[in-house]
């Protein structure tokens, strides 16, 4: 199992860092649609296409992390 890095951030922090993120997996969002399915025989377009959708699920899950770690605290 890979190594967890724990992070502590003020709330405030971690809201501005969501909001970032989720403009971030939308802009990959839109990049996808350009790409579209790349050219078979393009291994340039096939490594480009790979590289954006393994950025993309990983923006996911950091907003997943993040989301849920919002919700468990309680604001004051």
């Amino acid at each position: 199992m890979e190594p967890k890095i724990a992070l502590t951030l003020a709330r405030g922090d971690a809201e501005a860092l969501m909001g970032c993120l989720r403009r971030r997996f939308e802009r990959l969002c839109d990049i996808r649609k350009e790409l579209c399915e790349p050219d078979e025989f393009d291994e340039l377009e096939r490594e480009e296409r790979a590289y954006f959708d393994a950025e993309n699920a990983l923006v996911e899950r950091v907003i997943g992390e993040l989301a849920r770690a919002l919700e468990e605290e309680p604001r004051h």
